[in-house]
């Protein structure tokens, strides 16, 4: 039996500096936790405040701008 399980952690841009991206995720758990992430690997164009979201699968593992879907 095989089970899938997708993970979301919604980030908030906190700052971007030059080709770096500072933000902070929500972990499945709650936890707040600080991360840094290259401009380039997101699909629009970022800015302090914005909202975005990681969701992972077995493997796949994506960003996309703005809130998740309900």
């Amino acid at each position: 039996m095989t089970f899938f399980t997708t993970l979301f952690f919604l980030g908030v841009v906190d700052t971007v500096e030059r080709d770096i991206v500072v933000a902070e995720i929500t972990t499945p758990e709650r936890r707040v936790v600080e991360i840094d992430l290259p401009v380039h690997i997101f699909p629009c164009d970022i800015r302090e405040g914005d909202v975005f979201y990681i969701s992972r699968d077995v493997d796949v593992t994506e960003i996309r701008c703005g809130e998740p879907p309900e």
